[in-house]
């Protein structure tokens, strides 16, 4: 939805808040009147902060909530010219909220209307009304659960490597440029690990992609139950976890290791990933050996860039392979 649609809906919506306001201030129900002035207040600034390129998503919660409880308290004054507001009041949820969250709110909000309504409406309507409510509710959560499953799908499609399932290089990238900024704010290292698997274009090139793809796959799995135990590794819906592995392209992985206190505490998992790369790769009658050189790179200081310690991490690799593989080299800080 383009800006300038943005603003005149805000703009729709605060004419008639306020003006209804200024009427129960006025003529009807000052409470009401007053709630409704707060609500043309809150939606001022949400205009403001839209206008200026500054979208609070916490500031539309708010407002979500405050006009709930304004359509609560005409409920109970007004009844059934309360509970018409109910009805799309269930569709902002499901914009507002995460999925789970707005079907629970929904439900919550539409019992408290019906049992506030109680105050001046029929027992018998407000049972009929209820069953609109909750056909309605029945209705929007279904529409919005095959949203919410069709975004998921974009969202994986878009950060997961088809063939392992772990994290492609651009949500990578996202989540080593995370690191960092949290790595500042922290005063913790972060480090990277570049691995290559050893000879991998041989096992390509004498058994096929298929038996290659094999090899991928079993090296991604391996390189999950290799870090720190400790922790999880990445998965597309857990961001807040202290390993992310990714394949970079080809036979190229890559691995972050964060909130990191001392460099010596990752010794133990190069030589887990280098133990476990040794093992040999049973795939249908084969057994094949595709072994791992390692380079590892960290935010020596905080202006270190994730393109930086790609390019030093890489660098590594590279120098444990000249040194005959199967190793894990330290990017050379000293020198470089």
């Amino acid at each position: 939805m383009s800006k300038r649609i943005v603003v005149l809906l805000h703009c729709a919506a605060l004419f008639i808040i306020f003006s209804y306001g200024l009427h129960h201030v006025i003529n009807e129900i000052e409470l009401l009147g007053y709630l409704l002035l707060a609500s043309s207040c809150l939606l001022s600034i949400s205009l403001y902060c839209v206008y200026k390129n500054n979208f609070s998503a916490l500031l539309l919660k708010i407002l979500t909530l405050m006009i709930t409880l304004v359509i609560i308290v005409a409920c109970y004054f007004l009844g059934i010219r309360g509970i018409i507001f109910v009805f799309p009041l269930m569709t902002a949820y499901f914009y507002s909220f995460p999925y789970k969250v707005a079907v629970i709110t929904a439900i919550i909000v539409s019992a408290c209307a019906l049992l506030a309504s109680l105050n001046i409406v029929e027992p018998q309507t407000v049972l009929r009304l209820s069953i609109a409510l909750a056909m309605n509710i029945l209705f929007i959560t279904c529409i919005a659960h095959l949203i919410y499953k069709q975004q998921m799908g974009l969202v994986k499609e878009a950060r997961e490597d088809q063939l392992t399932g772990i994290a492609n290089r651009r949500y990578f990238n996202e989540l080593l440029t995370l690191a960092l900024v949290e790595a500042k704010k922290s005063d913790t290292l972060v480090v990277l690990l570049y691995l290559d698997l050893d000879d991998f274009k041989a096992v390509n090139d004498s058994y096929g992609h298929c038996i290659g793809d094999c090899v991928l796959k079993e090296a991604s799995t391996r390189l999950q139950s290799c870090i720190r135990e400790a922790d999880a590794v990445c998965q597309l819906d857990q961001i807040e976890t202290k390993e992310h592995v990714a394949r970079l392209g080809g036979d190229e992985f890559a691995i972050i290791l964060k909130d990191v206190i001392c460099i010596s505490e990752i010794d133990e998992v190069t030589e887990r990933i280098l133990a476990k790369m040794n093992e040999p790769y049973i795939i249908d009658t084969l057994t094949l050996y595709c072994h791992a050189s390692i380079g590892m790179a960290w935010n020596k200081d905080k202006s270190s860039s994730p393109q930086l310690l790609m390019q030093q991490a890489d660098s590594a690799m590279y120098q444990a392979k000249e040194k005959g593989k199967q190793s894990c080299h330290t990017f050379n800080y000293a020198t470089n």
